[in-house]
């Protein structure tokens, strides 16, 4: 989308503080959730959510929707109401559903769609968006996490939840003016854990001061933050000017760069026969053995897998004419050091 188009579509949406997403097509949430920064977006550009970047969400905020929610995502959306229910049960509380993406009155660009309210009956007994503010002081988010990240969820009923839910989950809070979100998860789809996050406002500023820099003179302006990972440069740069050169001083920071480079790869060649000795070893070891053990504890396993592959040189040899009707072009950058 053009600068102009970003902007319209952020004022089109910007004036209504509660949108409604009850009967709204995946499409369409999508489409309204580019108009703001999300729970699920700040933790990339705060740079501590493992997954995604400042550089995706900035994709993501000026590029046509894509729906890239994979099988996890599926799951999580699919399991939602029974953790939810199992955090009612066991906290004899009532929780409602908040079917709207609310808007924060004054940072505009801040947007949250929260999982489910906790229903305070000293302040409402139901819970709206009014205001400006959710009608109660506790919102409640859900996760399903795998196991092999139980590590990173700390003791129950403390607030050692993993650093992007901890930006979440203060965002909401900023974003609805509430004060606790219980966090509910499922582990490894049978283990339940739940904990309690408190308001922290001094980060709650910063989660805001940051994301508004982000939006104004990223999205807005139309500039994509600088790539942290490979495959962000790689999309920010596919292609390249023939007969183009960058060049730089040999005393710049760009050449020891270069240098770091060619030196880790050749580390990395090294590194790589190191590996495939010990291989090596360890293979002649097992021998015809399924396992090594280690003190009566398995160690490694070396199994015979069959697998089922597409032989596409006999299918271009064989049916030529059918294959060249399924050929795809793809390019790509190499880098190559000469």
């Amino acid at each position: 989308m053009s600068n102009l188009a970003i902007l319209e579509s952020f004022k089109k949406y910007a004036s209504n503080l509660a949108l409604s997403t009850k009967n709204m097509s995946r499409e369409e949430w999508l489409t309204a959730r580019q108009t703001g920064i999300g729970g699920s977006d700040i933790s990339a550009i705060m740079g501590v959510n493992p997954y995604a970047t400042a550089y995706d969400v900035y994709v993501s905020k000026t590029q046509p929707v894509e729906d890239t929610a994979g099988e996890p995502a599926y799951w999580g959306t699919t399991l939602e109401p029974v953790v939810a229910t199992e955090f009612a049960k066991r906290n004899d509380l009532k929780i409602q559903n908040v079917n709207f993406m609310m808007r924060h009155p004054v940072h505009k660009f801040a947007v949250a769609n929260i999982d489910r309210a906790v229903i305070n009956p000293e302040i409402s007994g139901n819970v709206r968006f009014k205001d400006g503010k959710l009608t109660t002081d506790t919102i409640l988010e859900i996760k399903t996490a795998s196991e092999y990240v139980a590590k990173d969820w700390g003791d129950e009923e403390s607030d050692q939840v993993p650093d992007q839910y901890m930006c979440q989950a203060q965002w909401y809070m900023g974003v609805t003016d509430t004060q606790v979100c219980y966090m509910a998860v499922l582990i490894g789809g049978n283990k339940y854990r739940q904990y309690r996050i408190e308001r922290n406002q001094e980060l709650i500023d910063v989660l805001f001061e940051v994301a508004e820099d982000f939006w104004v003179n990223n999205v807005l302006a139309g500039v994509p933050p600088e790539p942290t990972t490979l495959q962000n440069a790689k999309n920010k740069y596919p292609t390249h000017n023939p007969d183009t050169v960058v060049d730089v001083n040999i005393d710049s920071e760009e050449v020891k760069v270069f240098n770091e480079y060619v030196e880790l790869k050749e580390a990395e060649k090294l590194l790589k026969k190191q590996i495939e000795a010990a291989q090596t070893k360890l293979i002649c070891t097992i021998g015809d053995n399924e396992a090594l053990a280690i003190d009566g504890d398995i160690a490694v396993t070396y199994k015979a897998q069959v697998s089922n592959r597409f032989d596409s040189n006999s299918f271009k040899k064989d049916m030529p004419e059918l294959a060249a009707k399924y050929v795809k072009q793809s390019a790509s950058r190499v880098m190559r050091i000469k």
